[in-house]
């Protein structure tokens, strides 16, 4: 047999991001700031590993892999504090959806609730419209992110393969982002929809300052929920088209390979995700954690003899990504623990001075100060670090707690990679779209918000009469 000694060349975009993730993180290091040396090493790592996450020069996996090691290595943060989120409660709540979702995908549930919307559902149009729509519905009726992608992403999966598409097409990018997107920033509008809200309304309480989901709901779904959400739709119609459209209604909802009859393993699934739907909507009631919730529904799913899935089945879970949210954790881990995010957030506040400025751009300042954090952690974490910090802020420039806390709220729905966000983090573990198409839709989303919809906003919270 002869070797054959030649190698593919690096792709234009792998080697880009190789240059830049040797390059920054040197800049950090050598930088002579007053940084201290664990901090620079903190955010040299992770300013490495977010460059490789987005120009995928190697497998996510693998350079989420290399950050775990390197940090106990360097002496950045114990091995301990490293792998802590393995012991935590997102990546089994992750976990859960991935191993539920196949329950979904591996029976012929999937398929026939992917067939029996392609018969109901026309044109491309409308299919991505009424995703839209299923998105911001499910954000009002069910609490979690996590949850709501764990639920309808397996759905979507299913009727992107009776459409025959490929992961990575435009086709695929764009059901997906419309769920993705619909839902997540829908949800922003939402009191219960979003976990860096509820983060923010904890902070609220404990400082005595009241707001009902309705007030939440009319504060914010209107322009940050509602109208963004309009506006996904229209931006992801304009860098997803489909020419010609797929033509959905010519698909058969009758094909052979799917029962005629609703199968117990279907019967099953349903009764098992029913069931699911109901603990994760009560769970203000009963209290019990989205993920416990979630492992045993993954019990029951695989329960032996009588599950809808044999256990074995588990194998398809792609566990390399539970690697990936750990390294999301990790990350915050390094770069809180060191005093980056204090460092930072002195260096924001401490060269403002709002004080004559008038009330729409003080709080428009605030929700601008959180966005740079968004990016060292998970927006909830950071929702948690920012909110006491910066209504202490507002109050110092005269403004009022309440829309102080809504525009921290705003500030932590700015997402521009999937790891910023735990719901973005899952879609991504699917693999239908590529990181370059998550980042792209998602940076410009981004962008319009705070261009566009913030100040519609802060002029509307002034019509209504809350500034």
């Amino acid at each position: 047999m002869l070797w054959s000694t030649r190698t593919e060349p690096m792709p234009r975009k792998a080697l880009v991001g190789l240059i830049l993730a040797i390059l920054i993180p040197l800049t950090v290091l050598l930088y002579p700031g007053d940084l201290s040396l664990p901090s620079r090493l903190a955010l040299a790592i992770s300013a490495f590993t977010i460059l490789f996450w987005t120009f995928e020069p190697v497998p996510i996996e693998y350079t989420s892999l290399i950050m775990l090691l390197l940090f106990p290595l360097l002496g950045v943060i114990p091995f301990q504090t490293t792998f802590a989120a393995f012991s935590g409660k997102a990546v089994w709540l992750v976990f859960s959806g991935m191993a539920l979702s196949l329950a979904i995908t591996e029976t012929p549930l999937g398929t026939r609730l992917a067939r029996l919307v392609l018969g109901r559902i026309g044109s491309y149009g409308k299919l991505l419209l009424s995703i839209h729509l299923l998105g911001v519905l499910s954000a009002l009726l069910i609490p979690s992110g996590v949850v709501r992608v764990l639920i309808l992403m397996p759905i979507i999966v299913s009727l992107l393969k009776a459409l025959g598409e490929k992961p990575g097409s435009r086709t695929s990018a764009a059901l997906i982002l419309s769920l993705m997107c619909s839902t997540y920033y829908g949800g922003t509008g939402v009191l219960t929809a979003s976990v860096p809200n509820m983060v923010v309304f904890g902070v609220m309480e404990s400082r005595n300052i009241s707001i009902f989901w309705g007030e939440w709901a009319l504060y914010l779904f209107p322009v940050i929920g509602l109208l963004r959400v309009g506006c996904c739709y229209l931006l992801i119609r304009l860098l997803l088209p489909v020419r010609p459209p797929p033509m959905l209604a010519a698909i058969p909802t009758d094909t052979p390979d799917i029962p005629a009859a609703v199968t117990p393993a279907e019967k099953k699934t349903v009764g098992i995700l029913l069931l699911g739907i109901l603990c994760w909507a009560a769970d203000a009631l009963h209290g019990i954690h989205p993920a416990t919730i979630g492992l045993a529904l993954v019990l029951l799913c695989y329960l032996p003899g009588w599950g809808p899935l044999s256990p074995d089945r588990l194998k398809g879970v792609n566990f390399p990504i539970l690697i990936y949210i750990a390294a999301v954790f990790a990350m915050g881990y390094a770069l809180e623990t060191t005093g980056f995010n204090a460092h930072l957030a002195g260096i924001l506040t401490g060269w403002l001075d709002l004080s004559e400025a008038d009330t729409l751009f003080k709080l428009g300042a605030i929700t601008c100060l959180t966005v740079p954090f968004d990016f060292l952690a998970d927006t909830a974490a950071i929702a948690g670090v920012l909110t006491p910090l910066l209504l202490d802020f507002g109050a110092g420039i005269g403004l009022p707690p309440l829309p102080t806390a809504l525009s921290v709220a705003v500030g932590t729905s700015f997402v521009c990679i999937p790891y910023q966000s735990a719901p973005w983090v899952l879609a991504y573990s699917f693999r239908y779209v590529r990181m370059g198409q998550f980042i792209l839709t998602m940076t410009l989303i981004s962008a319009l918000t705070l261009l566009l919809l913030l100040p519609l906003n802060l002029l509307y919270w002034r019509l209504i009469g809350l500034i």
